[in-house]
């Protein structure tokens, strides 16, 4: 996949290196997503966890990706873990179904990884789909601190959010001087509105100012989701539909792109690269592992490779 950049398993035949008929290679790679891995996600999100720098804290994202193929509505909800510019996906499930996720499915996810963050602050960042009386009451029992967005209709302290916020000005931040009752839970809220004329409405814990700096955070799982997608392995490119093959292939990917970032990481470190004049790498991390990996994974009579101690170097990266 990292050579191909896709997951379309017909194209990826011409990559494998194995002997035997395209047809043969073929089957071989269907068959290969109908292997059972039970403890899949346990030993993806402990091998991720252990390459987690801050581990003090750790930054959780929950958030999902979609698309269709044909009439079937691929609904991905994902718990990812922050790590630079980009977030790694340590659990997710394949909903039923187009559309939001219910509560009762988010806590399962969430509850499959919890034994693995004992003993860590957790704090969670989550659009405003993600809320409800019974899912704040979760995060709380758990321990968890969330950031979540709020609709401007969302009744705190039994009136609409907009109604503590009214004549807000653009660029201006207003945080409301006292708790707030918010689905049940009390919790801090604030409002900024941008250039633009939009405003957001967050319920947190903490500081105020830490919470926008914090939400704006999330970005990262949209940048994760578009290097497996468009700018990285293609992942709308499959024609899986099966729930377990699906899952197995998301997890497969997750590990690519996972290598991918630590290699481009261990190559940042060591030979540093011009930043642009808006203070922006010219290749992201995952990136510039990408194309890395892809050079060294090319057979000799290609074009040019890395050195064997450069390949094995890269290949340390991802040694769990």
């Amino acid at each position: 996949m990292i050579d191909g950049r896709t997951v379309c398993l017909y194209q990826l035949v011409s990559r494998v290196r194995l002997p035997g008929g395209e047809e043969t290679l073929y089957q071989r790679l269907k068959r290969f997503v109908q292997f059972d891995w039970p403890d899949q996600q346990q030993r993806i999100a402990a091998f991720i966890l252990k390459h987690v720098q801050d581990e003090s804290e750790l930054i959780l994202i929950m958030d999902r990706t979609n698309w269709k193929w044909g009439q079937r509505d691929l609904n991905f909800l994902t718990l990812s873990v922050m790590w630079c510019s980009f977030s790694f996906p340590i659990a997710w499930t394949l909903l039923p179904h187009g559309g939001n996720s219910k509560t009762a499915t988010r806590t399962a996810l969430l509850r499959t990884v919890m034994p693995l963050l004992e003993g860590k602050r957790l704090a969670l960042l989550a659009d405003r789909e993600f809320v409800g009386q019974d899912w704040f009451r979760t995060l709380k029992d758990l321990g968890i601190k969330p950031t979540i967005r709020l609709k401007a209709d969302t009744r705190v302290n039994k009136a609409p959010v907009w109604v503590y916020f009214k004549k807000l000005q653009p660029g201006e931040l207003r945080i409301w001087h006292c708790p707030m009752t918010v689905y049940g839970v009390q919790m801090r809220v604030l409002a900024c509105k941008n250039a633009h004329g939009q405003t957001l409405f967050l319920a947190y814990h903490g500081w105020g100012t830490q919470a926008v700096t914090r939400y704006a955070w999330r970005w990262n799982a949209e940048n994760m989701h578009q290097a497996l997608k468009s700018r990285g392995f293609e992942l709308e490119a499959t024609r899986l539909t099966t729930d377990t093959r699906l899952s197995l292939l998301f997890g497969v990917v997750v590990l690519a792109f996972v290598w991918c970032c630590l290699s481009g990481e261990w190559l940042e470190q060591r030979t540093p690269s011009k930043r642009l004049k808006h203070g922006y790498l010219q290749k992201s991390l995952f990136r510039r592992g990408l194309d890395a990996l892809q050079r060294a994974l090319r057979p000799r009579s290609g074009r040019r490779m890395l050195s064997q101690p450069r390949f094995t170097q890269l290949l340390a990266t991802f040694d769990p």
